[in-house]
C-alpha cells in the first residue's frame, strides 16, 4: 500500500509545478496539494483559498493548505470545512517582537548550505533562547489544535534546534512528550517530512507508543520527491501504516461528506 503525500506545493505558492501537472503525477504516487496560506499576494482571503479550492479539486486533486501558524490570518471556519485538510506549521516565532526565523535552518537540514557546520550554530548555542523557541514553537502548535482546528502538524520538530545536532538532546523529552500529548488528544496527525528529515526516531516510537495519527509529506516544490527517507524513518520506528492519514480527515469536528477524487483512487 502507497502511503498518501499530504504536503506538496505548486506555484500558487512557492513550489514551481502547476496544478494540472500535480493533477497528473498522482498517478506516480498518491498526493494532495497544500499550498502556503498566506502567501504574498496569491494566498491572502479565504476568497483566494476558496478559488483554489475550485480549481484544484476541479483536476481531481485532494486539496489542503500550509497554514503558517503564528503569523497567518484567521480564515472563517467554513473555508476551513471546505479544505479536504488542514496542514500547521511553524516557520518563524516571535521573542520579545524579534522574529526568529527557521529559514537558515530548513536550508541547512535540506542540504542546501554545504556540508560545513551550521552557520547559526554560536546563535542557538544559549540554552535560555532554546527552551524559548521551543516553547513559542509549542504555544503555536496549540492554537493552531485548538483555535483553528489543524487536522496535521507539519515538520513538527523542525526548528533551529534540530540543525544543532542530536535532537534527542536538544528537544528535552518533557517538550517531545507535550507536542505528542498535544496532537493524540485531539486526533492530530504527526507528520514525518521527508524534506527536513524530522521527527527523529526517538520522537516518533514515543508518538507510535502513545497511540498518535501520522501522515506523510514530501515538503515537495519541484517534481515530486522520492520518500526514501521517510520510508527510512517509518521503517526504523516501526510505525503502523493503519495509523496514516489517507488524504481524509479523521478529527470529528470536521466530519465532512467524502468527495471522490483522482488522488485517493490511484
Amino acid at each position: 500500500m502507497r502511503l498518501f503525500d499530504h504536503h506538496v506545493h505548486t506555484d500558487r505558492s512557492d513550489g514551481r509545478v502547476s496544478l494540472e501537472a500535480r493533477a497528473r503525477s498522482v498517478a506516480e504516487r498518491p498526493h494532495g496539494v497544500s499550498d502556503h496560506f498566506p502567501y504574498r499576494e496569491r494566498m491572502r482571503t479565504d476568497d483566494d483559498v476558496l478559488r483554489y479550492l475550485d480549481e484544484a479539486a476541479r483536476l481531481g486533486l485532494r486539496v489542503g493548505i500550509e497554514y503558517d501558524l503564528g503569523v497567518a490570518p484567521p480564515l472563517r471556519r467554513s473555508t476551513l470545512d471546505a479544505l479536504h485538510y488542514v496542514i500547521g506549521a511553524v516557520h518563524q516565532v516571535f521573542l520579545d517582537g524579534r522574529r526568529i526565523g527557521f529559514d537558515v535552518a530548513g536550508a541547512y537540514l535540506k542540504g542546501q548550505l554545504g556540508s560545513g557546520p551550521f552557520r547559526d550554530a554560536a546563535l542557538f548555542a544559549d540554552a535560555g533562547l532554546r527552551r524559548r523557541i521551543l516553547q513559542a514553537t509549542l504555544e503555536a502548535v496549540r492554537d493552531g489544535v485548538e483555535r483553528v482546528g489543524i487536522d496535521i502538524v507539519g515538520h513538527p520538530t523542525f526548528t533551529p534546534v534540530a540543525a544543532l545536532g542530536d535532537p534527542e538532546a536538544g528537544y528535552p523529552v518533557e517538550w517531545q512528550e507535550r507536542l505528542i500529548e498535544l496532537c493524540r488528544g485531539a486526533g492530530v496527525a504527526i507528520e514525518v517530512n521527508e524534506a527536513y528529515r524530522v521527527p527523529h526516531t526517538a520522537f516518533l516510537v514515543r508518538a507510535r507508543d502513545r497511540g498518535a495519527l501520522f501522515s506523510v509529506g514530501s515538503d515537495s516544490h519541484g517534481e515530486i520527491s522520492p520518500l526514501d527517507r521517510t520510508d527510512e524513518m517509518i521503517r526504523e520506528a516501526r510505525l503502523p501504516r493503519e495509523r496514516f492519514l489517507d488524504g481524509r480527515r479523521r478529527r470529528a469536528h470536521h466530519d465532512r461528506p467524502d468527495a471522490p477524487s483522482a488522488a485517493s483512487s490511484s
